[in-house]
C-alpha cells in the first residue's frame, strides 16, 4: 500500500464539471498512471455548499513523497479542463487500510481538523474507536484519515474523508443533534474527542467515477 497521498483542490474551466466531469477525472488518472501513482478518487462540488461551481478535489496515492513532489501540478500537464490547483501532501494513518479507490455512491465530506500535536494520538484513538459503531448504525463509510505533512511541528492538520448516503445521514449522525440511541458508543467518543479540536471545517462533494463505455 502506498502511504503518501496528495490532496488537490482544483479549478476547472467554466461548467466543465457539469458538462464533462469524466474529462476532469481523466486528467488526474492519466497523471497518476504516467508518474507511478494511483488515483484514489476525484470529486466535484455540490454547488453552493463549501466549494464554488468549478471546483473539486482529487486524491492521489504515491510511492513516496519525493515522487509526489516531482510531478508537475495537473493544470500544467495539458491544455485540459483543469485550470488551477493547490496541493498538500498527506500520510495515511489508520484509514484507509489499502490504497484501493472508494467506490460508494453518496456524498463525500472532506473534513479538516486542527489539533495540537501533543493531543493528536488520543484524538486519533477516539476517532478509530468510534467508527465501527458509527458505520454499523448509519449508512456511512470512513474512507480516509490522513495527516498533513506540511504543518509546523507544534500543530497538526488531519483530513477525515467520510462517505454518507446523503446529507440527511450527515445531519442525523452529529453527536450534538440528538442521534438515535444505538449510536451512543460512537457519539460519546466524538463528544470526548471535541476537547482536542482547535478548528474544523467540512466540504461536501460528489464522486466522479470512471465511465464504463458500452461496446456496440
Amino acid at each position: 500500500m502506498f502511504k503518501i497521498f496528495e490532496y488537490c483542490r482544483y479549478d476547472t474551466r467554466q461548467r466543465a464539471l457539469q458538462s464533462d466531469a469524466d474529462a476532469v477525472r481523466t486528467v488526474f488518472a492519466a497523471r497518476a498512471q504516467a508518474h507511478g501513482g494511483k488515483l484514489f478518487g476525484c470529486w466535484r462540488s455540490l454547488v453552493g455548499l463549501g466549494l464554488a461551481r468549478d471546483e473539486g478535489f482529487a486524491i492521489t496515492a504515491w510511492p513516496d513523497e519525493a515522487t509526489a513532489h516531482s510531478v508537475p501540478p495537473p493544470h500544467m500537464l495539458s491544455d485540459g479542463p483543469v485550470t488551477g490547483s493547490d496541493r498538500q501532501m498527506m500520510e495515511a494513518t489508520v484509514r484507509p487500510t489499502d490504497d484501493a479507490p472508494p467506490t460508494y455512491e453518496g456524498v463525500y465530506v472532506f473534513r479538516w481538523f486542527d489539533v495540537p500535536v501533543a493531543d493528536w494520538q488520543p484524538f486519533c484513538d477516539l476517532s478509530e474507536a468510534a467508527w465501527p459503531n458509527m458505520e454499523e448504525v448509519f449508512d456511512v463509510n470512513i474512507c480516509g484519515f490522513f495527516r498533513s505533512r506540511e504543518v509546523a511541528a507544534l500543530d497538526s492538520k488531519t483530513l477525515l474523508l467520510t462517505r454518507y448516503a446523503n446529507l440527511s445521514v450527515w445531519e442525523a449522525s452529529r453527536w450534538w443533534n440528538n442521534p438515535v440511541a444505538e449510536s451512543a458508543p460512537s457519539m460519546q467518543r466524538f463528544q470526548d474527542r471535541n476537547q482536542f479540536i482547535t478548528a474544523t471545517i467540512a466540504y461536501p462533494a460528489l464522486p466522479i467515477f470512471q465511465t464504463v463505455k458500452q461496446t456496440p
